[in-house]
């Protein structure tokens, strides 16, 4: 009797250890190299999200402190299984890493993202071109017209997909694109009494202090809301903004690296848009349009002030 309670223990005992196997639980954590731009909030931010996801031990390496050591040979003595590039600058020297997995946040989408070696995944700062439509249109119901400034070398890619996408859901995009940021404001006069709303996106041609402020005063003539991607640009005077939040980023980002590592039937590389994403509503601007939007939007749209 006694002896098949033990042999009975000892089964049991082999089935948990299996599942504790097969669970992670005796996994052991990969090495993460982080390259991080700076030292900049969003990018400790980006940083303890990736942490609280990735199950990893990481080292980091700014950039800014480091700039006169040779930072790949670094990465190279410290040999790790993966490398986290935060920032674009990071990414651009991470470009030439080809031995091991590079994973990238805090980046924006451009086109050079095509061109990136087959070792390169990661996450990108834009949030979807179909959820910021949803977005609109959920904001906004009567919008047809949609109008852009675009410089194709920035954001060619994200403006195509944009346009695909709100064929579908019946808005017209009316785009102008931009080949220097002096060619904004008489591009932005063109779509006078052709919109319904203009959609400002984080192209670094189009935007700079002095298109912003000749967008939000065609705005204001033109009775024509801005949709926008920073809630920064909300205290200047645009209606709403869809924005990222950096420890989400990261928190992606620290998923791949996850899935990549742990070979859980992926395809490398992968690149996606940001998952979460923050509304915020300046509701003085919308009260001054005249542009009523539901409450159940303003109860869950983030606070301008925070």
């Amino acid at each position: 009797m006694w002896g098949r309670i033990i042999k009975k223990g000892t089964f049991l005992t082999i089935v948990a250890l299996i599942a504790m196997l097969c669970s992670g639980a005796f996994s052991e954590a990969y090495d993460i190299v982080v390259l991080k731009s700076a030292e900049l909030k969003p990018y400790r931010e980006a940083l303890a999200g990736f942490k609280s996801s990735c199950d990893c031990m990481v080292r980091e390496l700014i950039l800014s402190d480091i700039k006169n050591q040779d930072v790949l040979r670094e990465v190279h003595d410290i040999n790790p299984d993966m490398v986290l590039a935060i920032g674009i600058d990071a990414l651009t020297l991470a470009l030439e890493i080809r031995d091991r997995p590079v994973v990238y946040t805090m980046v924006p989408h451009s086109r050079a993202l095509a061109a990136y070696s087959e070792n390169i995944s990661g996450v990108s700062m834009y949030v979807s071109p179909g959820k910021y439509l949803d977005t609109m249109l959920e904001l906004f119901p009567g919008v047809k017209r949609v109008g852009l400034v675009y410089d194709p070398e920035h954001t060619g890619m994200f403006v195509t997909e944009a346009l695909k996408i709100a064929r579908a859901k019946g808005i017209e995009l009316v785009i102008k694109k931009a080949d220097k940021a002096r060619d904004v404001p008489l591009l932005i006069d063109s779509m006078n009494g052709k919109i319904d709303l203009f959609w400002m996106l984080p192209d670094t041609t189009v935007v700079n202090s002095e298109t912003v402020n000749y967008m939000l005063l065609f705005s204001f003539r033109s009775r024509v809301p801005i949709f926008t991607f920073s809630k920064k640009y909300l205290a200047m005077g645009a209606l709403a903004a869809l924005s990222i939040d950096p420890f989400y980023l990261g928190l992606q980002a620290g998923e791949i690296s996850r899935k990549l590592f742990y070979k859980e039937n992926v395809k490398s590389p992968i690149r996606v848009y940001a998952r979460k994403t923050v509304l915020t509503i300046n509701k003085k601007v919308a009260e001054k349009m005249g542009i009523k939007i539901k409450d159940e939007i303003i109860e869950k749209a983030g606070d301008l002030n925070e």
